[in-house]
């Protein structure tokens, strides 16, 4: 089953400081539940230079943001402070507590970031927060694991069975991915255009869920950068 989402049917939060486009409404209350398996929320953010979020607070959440663009800064109640640069990645296990703000690192550019919230597996556990930068290089023509609940090396941990990847497809390109048994795929197309399956065109902003499949075909005419999340 592969269902698709345009970009143009995304929910848009627009405020003086911040555009945000959401793959997944946020519910009315809490026990409304949303997402698609242990994605819990998938925000398309673009935050204007020198502005950000207060100080707030997570727990028993994995968030991970990709920066596609510009500086996001980092600080929170556990002395971690930090800069994530464009192309890379921060991971923060809010685990049994913690309080933390994003902002635009920048004075005079914008920062267009990607944030990703899982649901966490083992609950209450001990807050920590992480961030890498990926080669760019690594990524071409080939889907780079960059988050991993598997200890895998070269990726940042999560506290859940979730593994992140990106990949930059020039034209002409095409590439297979075998799911986990049991599992399902988000992906979506940062930029440029992609051939799912032979049967499906996404575009920038598109987003796709998948499940009971087994094997899936991603393939280009143009270039496209993709992030593609396989999970419970």
């Amino acid at each position: 089953m592969i269902k698709v989402i345009p970009s143009n049917k995304r929910y848009t939060i627009k405020r003086d400081w911040i555009e945000c486009k959401l793959g997944f409404p946020f519910p009315k209350d809490k026990d409304n539940d949303q997402g698609f398996g242990a994605l819990k929320a998938f925000n398309d953010d673009i935050i204007k230079a020198g502005e950000g979020f207060d100080m707030h607070p997570h727990s028993n959440m994995e968030i991970v943001s990709y920066v596609i663009q510009g500086r996001l800064g980092h600080e929170d109640n556990l002395g971690n402070v930090g800069v994530v640069n464009t192309g890379g990645i921060q991971r923060i296990t809010a685990g049994s507590g913690v309080e933390h703000t994003e902002y635009n690192y920048s004075e005079d550019e914008e920062v267009h970031f990607l944030q990703l919230w899982f649901e966490s597996k083992d609950k209450n556990i001990k807050a920590n927060w992480e961030e890498k930068d990926f080669s760019k290089d690594a990524q071409l023509n080939n889907l780079l694991p960059i988050i991993s609940g598997n200890n895998r090396d070269g990726t940042l941990s999560i506290n859940q069975d979730v593994d992140i990847y990106l990949a930059t497809l020039e034209r002409n390109k095409e590439l297979f991915y075998t799911l986990k048994d049991n599992h399902k795929v988000y992906l979506f197309v940062i930029n440029g255009f992609l051939d799912l399956n032979d049967n499906y065109n996404l575009a920038e902003g598109d987003s796709a869920q998948i499940k009971d499949s087994s094997q899936i075909t991603l393939a280009t005419k143009d270039k496209a950068e993709i992030i593609l999340i396989d999970m419970i």
